[in-house]
């Protein structure tokens, strides 16, 4: 009688794993479905909506020049996925050739950034590169950014590296160019809260 129970035990058992990971692997294919890398979620426990909130901005986030830039001098070395508490959602994503990619968004009070460093010379201008990402971000009319009206000063973090801001109508709209002491462009920023 004993080993019925034992089988009995262990087919229960079995069938509850199952269960839990399949839940587990649909949840993680919504992100690695969504693109072609896949991404580790490494903070947080995210609910089914917060899966698919994730999915569709790295599918947005990985057809902006951001991303398309950087990944294709040599390629992506890491994805990263964040969850936070109060809603906000993270991306990182870690090139090859050393550049990064940080992305936060927050549903709630709709707030999205994305920072880019970059450890490579680029081959456009930067205000064309951000206006692609503004485009992309926002559909073929951007956001109003102005990029006849600037204004620039010292980084809040380094004061050796410069930031030249731009600003839009919409959303409160705002990008940023980041040089180096010497003048090359090392960090590029579009950010919004409506």
């Amino acid at each position: 009688m004993k080993r019925y129970h034992f089988i009995g035990f262990v087919l229960c058992g079995s069938v509850f794993l199952a269960a839990c990971s399949w839940t587990l692997a649909s949840s993680s294919n919504i992100l690695e479905a969504s693109a072609s890398p896949s991404c580790a979620v490494i903070e947080g426990k995210p609910s089914t909506q917060d899966v698919a909130l994730a999915a569709a901005l790295k599918l947005n986030i990985e057809t902006s020049p951001f991303y398309t830039i950087p990944v294709a001098i040599k390629g992506l070395a890491s994805c990263d996925v964040l969850f936070y508490p109060d809603g906000e959602i993270g991306l990182e994503y870690h090139f090859r050739e050393g550049s990064w990619l940080q992305v936060k968004r927050n549903v709630r009070i709709e707030y999205t950034e994305q920072n880019v460093r970059l450890n490579l010379i680029l081959q456009e201008e930067p205000e064309t590169i951000l206006a692609r990402a503004e485009q992309s971000a926002f559909g073929a009319n951007g956001c109003g950014i102005d990029w006849h009206q600037s204004e620039t000063q010292q980084a809040d973090d380094d004061r050796s590296v410069t930031e030249t801001f731009f600003r839009g109508d919409i959303c409160n709209c705002q990008a940023r160019i980041r040089r180096n002491a010497s003048g090359r462009v090392e960090g590029l920023m579009l950010r919004s809260a409506c």
